[in-house]
């Protein structure tokens, strides 16, 4: 299973920040990366500076939609729909899949009063200002709970659950599936340290100071690896380190191209534009089919009729020159097996 927290990205723009009016364009360029498999690029341009990029699967078909929210004027934009108002300025974005129908509904936290607007399913107070939304699936039933978490105390509150203290003020919550049991698991990181604490297992450091945390299941383990986004370089535990991305860029990994694998995304607010790399599967090329045969030639000979011994023929004895050869060559006509027959 591949894991990509609701709360994290927003979490991030939260504590840094707490006209689409012609069709988006993309180039694709394409690579070699194994024998199986190429490594595909594109640009994407949806969203303008000042917007917050809100990647979420509104279809539900697994996949991510490029969408942002625009803070000045309330409204949704998401590529392939039809722009949505909902919200208002000052307001922060937590989509995410609040019913548990497999897709992610249009939802905002309001720091002035504390409230929750989630469309199509209500709005109730949980939380208040200075705090950071992170909305994920921490009971494991499918399903995202709006849940905040206090920096001037360092404690989670999770609608429906008891409050937890876990972490320290200067901390950016990490939630993720850690540990591969499908729900989300407690979890900070401390870029004073470097240092990730995930609660119930021990204390690891990863990533130096100024880092942006974007935990993902980047190696295919059905779990999220504790992964650091630095200035456009990506830092895998346990995987590859990869450069995608420039500074001031922001990290989105996730499934944009439906296939098994999270793709490397950042969003650049600067230009607008997604730059998205993901590996896909190629099939490799059909053989041949073989050629067809013809009653009284030998296989070995697939350009020229030559009958099969006896009687053994040498090179004099027949009019062809340069001609293919494969298999058994009965005749004996490639003695050098290189191919080809009574070379001249």
């Amino acid at each position: 299973m591949r894991y990509r927290s609701a709360a994290l990205g927003l979490a991030v723009a939260a504590l840094a920040a707490v006209g689409l009016t012609a069709p988006a364009s993309a180039r694709t360029t394409e690579s070699s990366a194994v024998a199986a498999t190429k490594v595909v690029t594109s640009a994407i341009k949806w969203g303008q500076n000042g917007d917050i990029a809100v990647p979420r699967s509104y279809v539900g078909d697994s996949k991510l939609e490029l969408a942002v929210f625009r803070p000045s004027n309330g409204t949704w934009y998401i590529r392939g729909w039809t722009n949505i108002k909902f919200g208002q300025a000052g307001d922060i974005p937590v989509p995410a899949d609040y019913n548990g129908d497999g897709r992610a509904e249009l939802a905002v936290f309001r720091p002035s009063n504390g409230y929750w607007y989630i469309r199509g399913v209500g709005q109730f107070v949980w939380g208040r200002a200075g705090d950071v939304p992170a909305a994920s699936n921490y009971v494991g039933d499918s399903r995202a709970e709006a849940a905040v978490w206090r920096p001037s105390v360092g404690r989670w509150f999770i609608r429906g659950a008891a409050q937890i203290s876990w972490g320290a003020n200067g901390d950016i919550p990490a939630p993720a599936d850690y540990v591969g049991d499908s729900h989300s698991d407690l979890a900070v990181f401390r870029p004073s340290l470097g240092r990730w604490f995930i609660r119930g297992a021990s204390q690891i450091s990863w990533g130096v100071k100024g880092d942006v945390p974007v935990p993902a299941n980047f190696v295919g383990s059905a779990k999220a690896e504790l992964t650091v986004f630095r200035r456009g370089a990506w830092f895998t535990r346990g995987g590859s380190t990869l450069t995608w991305g420039q500074n001031g860029d922001r990290a989105y990994p996730g499934n944009y191209a439906g296939t098994t694998a999270t793709d490397h995304t950042v969003w650049r607010p600067s230009n607008g534009t997604w730059y998205l790399r993901y590996v896909v599967t190629v099939n490799p090329p059909k053989p041949p089919p073989p050629p067809p045969t013809r009653p009284g030639c030998d296989p070995s000979y697939p350009t020229v009729c030559i009958k099969p011994p006896p009687p053994d023929l040498d090179c004099p004895q027949i009019p062809y020159r340069n001609f293919r050869v494969v298999g058994a060559d009965p005749h004996r006509f490639d003695a050098d097996n290189d191919g080809i027959g009574c070379e001249s």
